[in-house]
C-alpha cells in the first residue's frame, strides 16, 4: 500500500494492517530546516508564496517520513478578503476587532479562488514535490472559531468577547455564521480541485462552549459544511479542542474523521463515534518528554486501537515548537513498526 492508498483505508473506516501517521502543525517551528528557511520570510510572506509554503509542507514528510502532508497556511488568511485587516506580529491581530452590529453589513461574500489562489497553487506545487503517492490534506477554520477571532479574541481571557456579542446580537451573529460558512465551503472546495485529497475543519474555540450554545453557534454551521462536501464526495475530518461533552454531537456529523483532543479518552471515542474514524490524541506536552515514554505513552495508544477499523494516529493539538525532533521520529518509526490485529 502506498501512503495514499493506506491513508484513504483509514478515511473510509477500514482496517489496515499499519497505521498511519501525521501530526497538526507538523510544518513549523519544531524543525531546524524550517527555522532555518523561515529566515528569507515574514509568516504571511510564506503563506502566500507557493512555492516557499510547498517547500515547508513537504519538509517533515521528506525528513520524519509522516504519512499526510497538510497544506502550510493559517486559517485566519480567510477573513482578509472579508473586509478586515490582518497581520502577524507575530500572532495575528485583526483591525477592526468586531464590536458593533452594524459592522457586520460592512463584511462582504467573495471568491477563495480569486482571493486566496496562493493557497490552491500551493497545493498544486505541493503535489509536485510529494508526488503521488503521498496523502495531501487542506484545512480551514470552522465559522465559529473565525467568529470568535473576529471578535478580538487572542486567548482563554478574551472568549467572554465572543459570547457577549453572540447572545446580545443573535439575528446579527447567525447573518455572520452563514456568511463565513458559504465562503468556507467554497475555500474547501477550491483546495480539493487543487489536489488536496480531504479537508479539515479546525474549531478551535467550540469546545469552550456548553452543549447547548455549541448547537446554537458552531454545530450548524459545520454540519451545513460536511453535509454538502459529502455529496461532492469529499473525506473530511473536524477537530475540536475540547471535545468530550460534544462526542454524541459529533457522532451526528456527515464528516468521515473526528479528531479527538487529549482530553478525551480514546476508548470512550471509539465507543461513542463508531463507525467513523478516529484521529488523536497524544498529547503533544508528553512529546517533551524522554523518548523511552514517548514510545511507550505511543504503543499503549496503538494497542489500545488496534482493532478499531479507520484509526489515524495525530496528537491531540498541535506540537509545541520546543519538541525535541528526535522525540518525533522515535514516535513516528514507533507507529510504523506496530502491526495492527483485528478482534
Amino acid at each position: 500500500m502506498t501512503k495514499r492508498e493506506l491513508f484513504l483505508a483509514n478515511l473510509r473506516g477500514e482496517h489496515t494492517a499499519r497505521t498511519p501517521i501525521w501530526i497538526m502543525r507538523q510544518a513549523g517551528r519544531y524543525l531546524p530546516e524550517y527555522r532555518e528557511y523561515k529566515k528569507k520570510f515574514t509568516f504571511e510572506q510564506l503563506c502566500r508564496t507557493p512555492k516557499a509554503a510547498a517547500e515547508v509542507t513537504a519538509q517533515p514528510i521528506e525528513i520524519l517520513d509522516l504519512d499526510a502532508a497538510i497544506i502550510f497556511s493559517d486559517i485566519l488568511l480567510i477573513l482578509e478578503p472579508l473586509g478586515v485587516n490582518l497581520n502577524f506580529d507575530p500572532g495575528p491581530t485583526i483591525a477592526p476587532v468586531l464590536e458593533r452590529p452594524e459592522q457586520v453589513e460592512g463584511y462582504r461574500a467573495f471568491d477563495p479562488a480569486k482571493h486566496l489562489w496562493f493557497v490552491a497553487e500551493a497545493l498544486i506545487e505541493t503535489r509536485k514535490r510529494i508526488g503521488p503517492d503521498v496523502p495531501l490534506l487542506g484545512f480551514c477554520g470552522a465559522p465559529f472559531t473565525l467568529f470568535c477571532y473576529l471578535c478580538g479574541i487572542k486567548g482563554a481571557k478574551d472568549f467572554h468577547k465572543a459570547v457577549k456579542f453572540a447572545i446580545s446580537y443573535p439575528e446579527v451573529t447567525e447573518k455572520l455564521l452563514d456568511l463565513l460558512t458559504g465562503v468556507s465551503l467554497e475555500y474547501l472546495r477550491m483546495q480539493i480541485k487543487a489536489g488536496a485529497d480531504a479537508v479539515q475543519i479546525f474549531d478551535t474555540w467550540a469546545g469552550e462552549l456548553a452543549s447547548e450554545e455549541f448547537c446554537l453557534l458552531s454545530y450548524p454551521y459545520i454540519k451545513r459544511i460536511t453535509d454538502e462536501l459529502s455529496r461532492d464526495g469529499t473525506y473530511t475530518s473536524v477537530y475540536i479542542k475540547g471535545t468530550y461533552h460534544l462526542l454524541d454531537h459529533l457522532a451526528g456529523l456527515k464528516s468521515n474523521v473526528i479528531s479527538v483532543d487529549w482530553r478525551t479518552p480514546l476508548a470512550e471515542a471509539a465507543r461513542r463515534l463508531a463507525p467513523k474514524t478516529i484521529q488523536g490524541n497524544l498529547d503533544p506536552h508528553l512529546i517533551l518528554g524522554p523518548k523511552d515514554f514517548v514510545v511507550r505513552k505511543a504503543r499503549a495508544m496503538l494497542e489500545e486501537m488496534s482493532g478499531y477499523p479507520g484509526y489515524i494516529f495525530n496528537l491531540g493539538h498541535g506540537i509545541l515548537p520546543e519538541t525535541p525532533v528526535e522525540n518525533v521520529r522515535a514516535l513516528v518509526e514507533t507507529v510504523h513498526a506496530f502491526e495492527r490485529k483485528k478482534r
